[in-house]
């Protein structure tokens, strides 16, 4: 069973999009994001998540996901069955692309599908499916390098 969830405006609470740095090269951009939900959960549950810039999906092998000091790739989520996304704690999103973030882009979408595991009744668990849009020319910040 899949559900839209309500909790969707706490994913970019307050977030801003900078450009990554390894001394004076630009790699790519990052942006936080939060758990929409109002208790955390093991990333393991997190079924899918994409990134689009300005409606063009983001290819996940581009993608890293930082939380709790630890960095990971896309495909690693459904493994970290001990990694545990406490509600409050932003999870940073790292994009590589040579350069930044492109001049002019307008917009970044995150969706995210993911399985509340203490649903599990009869083998089958709920699904919501999760949505974020954040303005990139609103949010966008000094990079720190």
């Amino acid at each position: 069973m899949a559900l839209d969830f309500q909790y969707d405006e706490l994913m970019f609470s307050k977030s801003t999009v900078k450009n990554s740095y390894a001394g004076d090269v630009v790699y790519g951009y990052e942006f936080e994001i939060m758990y929409p939900s109002y208790r955390g959960t093991f990333l393991s549950c997190i079924e899918k998540l994409t990134v689009k810039l300005d409606g063009v999906e983001i290819d996940q092998k581009k993608m890293r996901f930082t939380l709790n000091g630890k960095q990971f790739l896309i495909s690693e989520l459904p493994t970290l069955c001990h990694e545990y996304w406490f509600v409050l704690d932003r999870a940073v999103i790292t994009v590589l692309q040579d350069g930044g973030i492109p001049a002019g882009a307008k917009q970044i979408d995150v969706e995210m599908v993911h399985r509340i595991p203490y649903t599990g009744y009869f083998g089958e668990y709920l699904t919501l499916t999760s949505h974020g849009t954040l303005q990139v020319d609103n949010h966008v910040t000094e990079a720190i390098k």
